[in-house]
């Protein structure tokens, strides 16, 4: 599918904004070849081309991850009671996510970062089995409603025009 470019400009700010806007998406990986979801709490980097999440060892995606880090995310605006839940926008990233070592300086950094947006994750912080991944995407797909959807890379996402 062909699009314009400015109309594709426009809506990767509608994308950006959609990331930036909401503190909760699905978590997809896949493990021994079957699906697996979760609702994560995360906080975009400023440029929107990564996540922050925290997990816990109780969780099967922290397993999952550190085995295989490819994984995707869908970020939703919410149900607002709209006659077609489809027409709700909405975008799908595919990334890696990686484990930060809390001896790390880019740890110390990151953990600064996601708790001056999301304070409430102080706690997670302070036990001992949660650790801060950083998912860093490589593509995604908007929907923004019917007829309303495309692919982009995430030097598309990233660039300022």
């Amino acid at each position: 599918m062909c699009y314009n470019v400015s109309a594709v400009t426009k809506d990767l700010g509608v994308v950006r904004e959609l990331i930036r806007r909401y503190r909760q998406a699905t978590l997809a990986v896949c493990e021994r070849g079957e699906p697996l979801t979760a609702m994560v709490a995360y906080v975009p980097t400023a440029d929107c081309s990564a996540i922050f999440i925290q997990l816990s060892n109780l969780s099967p995606h922290k397993r999952v991850l550190l085995a295989n880090p490819h994984c995707s995310v869908l970020i939703a605006a919410p149900d607002d009671g709209r006659a077609e839940v489809l027409s709700l926008p909405r975008v799908t990233l595919q990334g890696h996510a990686f484990k930060l070592d809390k001896g790390d300086p880019e740890y110390a950094q990151s953990r600064s970062y996601v708790l001056e947006r999301m304070p409430s994750s102080a706690v997670l912080f302070s036990l001992p089995d949660f650790d801060l991944f950083r998912i860093t995407f490589t593509e995604g797909r908007f929907i923004g409603g019917f007829g309303q959807a495309f692919a982009f890379s995430i030097e598309m996402l990233t660039a300022r025009s």
